[in-house]
């Protein structure tokens, strides 16, 4: 007859439930855990079956992750899984080899701190948010309140204006795949992923309902966004619309921009360069938000433009400065300021 196992669920998502064997004073009990029932069933039997040894050997950090991995390859997005298998290739090194069971937070800080001498803070911290969920889906426990990361970086930016950026890409095979990004927002994934279908030419709209994402196997399309709040339809401009039309295709499936992200990219990189301008593909959306904020328009259509889901994101990360509306708004301030001063000064003559 089949063993029959009570299978309960942590607060932390994961799976566990307890076996015996023997009586009295040589009875052997053991705690069994998993991140899915089944997982707990497969391990009960096999300590049921003397084989505890390599069902319970203590994980290091690096088997657990690989194993939280592929725990959950099936649930998560492939980008995330892509990113958690780069984290346990080449970040939080440290700890790599220490058994799950034996560490400790005195552990965990050195491996941030050898990581903080060559990466940011925002690499370090999606580490380490993984190194958590991997101790909470294995029920190891430690006092973490004492964990530092290094600072976030504070940098004060100066983007070039959307019309340098047009006068340098006007003509070339960087155009449309540049204004779609810093006009309409869209992400390089998004933009590779636009097909002709997408395109409603009567009624002047653009339809995001797909991406090209980075895995492990290379580029892949999916079906669907980033975020929920990504799958949108953008009023589509006269000028756009007018370069779409002027590529050739033989089916509405064909893409739009048929280049890897890689060609689209290096080719923009190059013309950036040739001006002496440092900018990434991914900042042509910091242009749009800031240029969003700088003609005040509303922030609920600047975000469902850009397919942003909270506010925070879209006013901390994307609004940049221009340098021509910096200097406005100090010879603004400097203006009142320096009309003060004046009427003062009249004032005790």
């Amino acid at each position: 007859m089949k063993k029959q196992f009570k299978i309960t669920q942590n607060d932390s998502g994961s799976f566990f439930t307890w076996v015996s064997e023997g009586t009295g004073k040589h009875r052997k009990k053991a705690k069994i855990t998993g991140n899915t029932p089944e997982e707990v069933i497969v391990k009960a039997t096999k300590w049921l079956s003397h084989q505890e040894e390599e069902a319970n050997a203590p994980f290091t950090v690096r088997e657990a992750m690989l194993e939280f991995i592929e725990s959950r390859s099936t649930v998560l997005e492939p980008t995330t899984l892509c990113n958690y298998r780069e984290i346990t290739r080449n970040r939080l090194q440290y700890i790599m080899d220490i058994k799950l069971d034996k560490l400790t937070p005195k552990d965990i800080q050195m491996a941030i701190n050898m990581d903080a001498s060559r990466l940011g803070h925002k690499s370090i911290k999606n580490a380490y948010g993984f190194l958590r969920a991997v101790l909470n889906a294995n029920d190891i426990t430690l006092r973490l309140s004492s964990i530092r990361l290094p600072k976030k970086e504070s940098r004060e930016r100066r983007l070039p204006t959307a019309d340098e950026i047009y006068h340098i890409v006007k003509g070339t095979e960087s155009e449309l795949p540049v204004l779609l990004a810093m006009w309409l927002s869209l992400r390089i994934g998004e933009v590779i992923g636009l097909q002709f279908q997408d395109v409603d030419a009567a009624n002047r709209k653009i339809h995001v309902r797909r991406t090209v994402i980075m895995t492990d196997e290379g580029s892949k399309v999916r079906e669907g966004c980033k975020t929920e709040k990504s799958a949108r339809t953008i009023q589509m401009p006269e000028h756009i619309q007018k370069l779409i039309q002027a590529i050739p295709h033989e089916s509405e499936t064909d893409f739009i921009i048929p280049k890897s992200r890689k060609a689209v990219y290096s080719q923009f990189k190059r013309l950036m360069r040739k001006h002496d301008i440092e900018l990434t593909f991914h900042d042509l959306r910091h242009i749009f938000a800031s240029t969003a904020a700088m003609l005040n328009v509303p922030e609920k259509y600047a975000m469902e433009m850009g397919g942003w889901s909270t506010p925070d994101v879209y006013r901390n990360v994307y609004q940049e400065t221009f340098d021509s509306e910096r200097q406005k708004a100090d010879s603004m301030i400097d203006d009142y300021w320096n009309g003060i001063i004046e009427q003062e000064k009249k004032e005790t003559l």
